[in-house]
Parts: structure tokens; C-alpha cells; sequence
């Protein structure tokens, strides 16, 4: 038996388990699980498996920025792209990738 389900989470815990996806709210996050039994399983006693979700973000987070306003300036803007990149080179070398500027001609 093959299937697939549909959990939202949240901090407090399974909030629904569903057979299609239907989005979520900000504090939530939704995991697509993918469910295989194998025919003879289907007998006592139960079955416990554990499902761990690690944060797919870990390693690559580039939220370095606390927008406090709704608005930045060109200049901040600008600070900003140049940051984010100098971080995503870095996290690129480090998984072992070269990364050199684009030549112009």
C-alpha cells in the first residue's frame, strides 16, 4: 500500500492530517508524507515509527535582515544584496562549489 498524507503543524503540535494539500497559516507548516506499507505488515502488533523533521534552512539561512518599516532606501537596499551574496558565496565554498564573478566584455 502506497499513499501519501498531509500533516499542518504547528508549535503546539498536529493541527490535521490530510489527503490533499490545502495551504496553511503563517504559523504553520505543512509536511508531505509519504506513507509505503508492505502487504504482510498488515498484522499485529503495531507498527511505531518515528518521523523527524529537521529545518530544511539549516546551513543556507541568509535572514540577516529585521525590516522594522515598511520601506528601505536604494542605499540600504544595496547593503543588503551585497551581504546576501558575500553570505551565499560562502555557503556555496563551503559545500565545495566554485564561484567566480561573470566576465564581462
Amino acid at each position: 500500500m502506497k499513499d501519501v498524507i498531509f500533516l499542518t503543524v504547528n508549535t503546539q503540535g498536529v493541527q490535521s492530517m490530510r489527503k490533499s494539500y490545502a495551504g496553511c497559516r503563517k504559523d504553520e507548516v505543512v509536511i508531505k508524507v509519504n506513507v509505503e506499507v508492505a502487504k504482510a505488515a498488515f498484522q499485529p502488533p503495531v507498527v511505531e515509527q518515528h518521523v523527524i523533521v529537521n529545518d530544511w534552512k539549516s546551513g543556507v539561512d541568509i535572514d540577516d535582515v529585521k525590516f522594522e518599516e515598511n520601506w528601505i532606501t536604494e542605499e540600504e537596499a544595496e547593503v543588503i544584496r551585497e551581504k546576501r551574496l558575500l553570505k551565499m558565496k560562502d555557503i556555496l565554498e563551503n559545500q565545495g562549489y566554485e564561484v567566480s564573478a561573470k566576465e564581462t566584455e
